[in-house]
């Protein structure tokens, strides 16, 4: 006999037993808290789905079946029979009875004298200016979160009545608010076929 043999176990067989469990279980414990280890530094799909979801409304939101808009019972847009079509963009409306930017009153017609900055033979409308400004700024924002250029473009929806003195006041103020390119909303007409003189 060796002397291990002599030497008395100081745990029982079940001990032993109890014992290879627990390290077991302990092996386990440790498995299972790296693989949360691991998951932490993965992306949280609930964090991104609720930016999806912003973003959905945001584009719903601003998205129309017509980029610009011509209705009104004071608003007669002119003819053309214009091959263009609009685009969506800045849009300011000139009614018989208001100026609206993105389909906010911001004035009425005829502009009152005090409206101008200068007085009545002023070209500059101030309310128009100062909306107009706003409206350039969250533009150039937008354009900068989407990594696109700034387009200083804008639509002039005006009644076929409106006097060449109002567009013009209007389209200055809008220079001054670094809008530099107009172009004017039409109702497009068939063009009719003409036949030549016989």
């Amino acid at each position: 006999m060796t002397e291990q043999d002599d030497a008395p176990s100081a745990f029982g067989e079940e001990e032993e037993e109890w014992i290879k469990e627990q390290r077991k279980r302990d092996a386990d414990r440790e498995n299972r808290a790296g693989d949360r280890d691991q998951e932490e530094g993965d992306v949280n799909i609930n964090s991104l789905m609720d930016i999806m979801v912003i973003l959905l409304v945001f584009l719903l939101k601003s998205y129309g079946d017509q980029p610009v808009k011509v209705t009104g019972s004071d608003l007669k847009v002119p003819d053309s029979s214009t091959k263009l079509g609009p685009e969506d963009m800045t849009t300011i409306v000139v009614t018989r009875s208001a100026i609206l930017v993105n389909d906010e009153k911001v004035t009425d017609v005829p502009v009152d004298k005090s409206q101008k900055r200068g007085g009545e033979t002023s070209l500059e409308i101030v309310r128009l200016l100062e909306r107009l400004k706003n409206v350039v700024e969250e533009n150039k924002q937008e354009s900068k979160l989407m990594g696109q250029d700034f387009n200083p473009v804008v639509t002039i929806i005006a009644d076929q009545s409106t006097r060449y003195r109002l567009l013009t006041e209007v389209m200055y103020t809008a220079g001054q608010a670094e809008l530099s390119k107009f172009k004017f909303a039409v109702v497009r007409k068939k063009r009719k076929n003409v036949s030549p003189l016989r």
